[in-house]
């Protein structure tokens, strides 16, 4: 048998299937995934500029321009040194230098001067463009300073881009 046939239901494990190229998956369809683990030697004091997450960079190449990125970043943190008991932090996602998503008020409240603090964030982006693209995490503070990947206290976080077909 030669040419192509359509299947409208399928049963097995679609081990032995070949030839299903990104451009014939259905929308929603995961095409690829890209992890960056964060170093755990590096360190990342974050005050009340905007400041990048070093190591948190992720770069995902499209395969099409309908295509979807979904971003995700977390890692552990801890704040320290403000002098009052409600703290904000502000985090945003870039693609390249574009803020695609921005959070201005991260809050929560602490009782003392070290509060450990889980860090989350993610947003599907459209971002039209089969180059590679990277995307990175920014945070501040309103007072004192957050420390990122602290060693031994704050260790470990992911950065992960997922192309989603459009």
């Amino acid at each position: 048998v030669t040419g192509a046939l359509t299947a409208t239901s399928f049963a097995g494990s679609g081990a032995s299937l070949t030839g299903l190229t990104s451009a014939q998956m259905p929308a929603g369809s995961v095409i690829q995934v890209v992890q960056n683990a964060l170093n755990a030697s590096n360190y990342t004091t974050v005050g009340t500029s905007w400041t990048a997450i070093a190591d948190m960079a992720v770069t995902i190449t499209p395969t099409a321009s309908s295509s979807k990125v979904l971003v995700t970043f977390n890692c552990g943190g801890s704040i320290t040194g403000a002098s009052t008991n409600q703290d904000n932090i502000g985090l945003r996602i870039k693609r390249g230098s574009t803020v695609i998503r921005s959070l201005g008020r991260y809050g929560f409240n602490r009782n003392n001067d070290y509060s450990p603090i889980p860090v989350f964030i993610n947003y599907l982006d459209s971002p039209n463009t089969t180059s590679a693209t990277t995307y990175t995490i920014e945070m501040q503070v309103d007072a004192g300073s957050m420390h990122i990947n602290r060693t031994g206290v704050t260790n470990g976080g992911a950065s992960i881009a997922q192309e989603i077909a459009g």
